[in-house]
């Protein structure tokens, strides 16, 4: 390709400005925001995933390995549920970049703004905290299990 595509504002060059559609952020935005409300129904929201708690006794009583299967348990469910907001966080994030990318930064509300800074913040403690538990988990690590931890 040569010169500029029609229309689109692209250029090999690098000239060119992103070619943002409305209708096209519009709708994107929509399957972002339906994918959200779609996960908040579902089992795997937060909140669901919260309430799904399998008690100690449910793996056996009386042998260590029991206690240990559920110690796994929770572990894994802990995971899961930080997987599950951080998920939806960055599904909101994507939603309003969409936004961004239409109107501008400044063309966000303040409430806008702060949502996306306080996605940022979590997403940002999230990767420390997850770092650090690699750290810790790791062969030598100072971790007490020894495990790789690739959750």
């Amino acid at each position: 390709m040569t010169g500029q595509d029609q229309g689109s504002g692209y250029t090999p060059s690098g000239e060119g400005k992103l070619a943002k559609e409305p209708l096209t952020l519009k709708s994107f935005q929509g399957r972002i925001d339906a994918a959200v409300e779609k996960l908040e129904k579902s089992k795997a929201s937060s909140k669901s995933m919260g309430d799904q708690k399998v008690p100690v006794d449910a793996f056996g009583v009386g042998f260590g390995s029991a206690k240990d299967l559920a110690g796994l348990y929770d572990k894994v469910h802990e995971r899961l549920l930080a997987l599950s907001k951080v998920f939806g966080d960055q599904l909101e994030a994507t939603g309003l970049a969409a936004v961004i990318a239409e109107r501008g930064y400044d063309g966000i509300d303040a409430e806008e703004a702060e949502k996306l800074r306080s996605i940022q913040k979590r997403t940002q403690e999230y990767e420390r905290d997850r770092a650090a538990a690699l750290k810790r988990d790791a062969p030598g690590g100072g971790g007490t299990s020894g495990g790789g931890g690739g959750f």
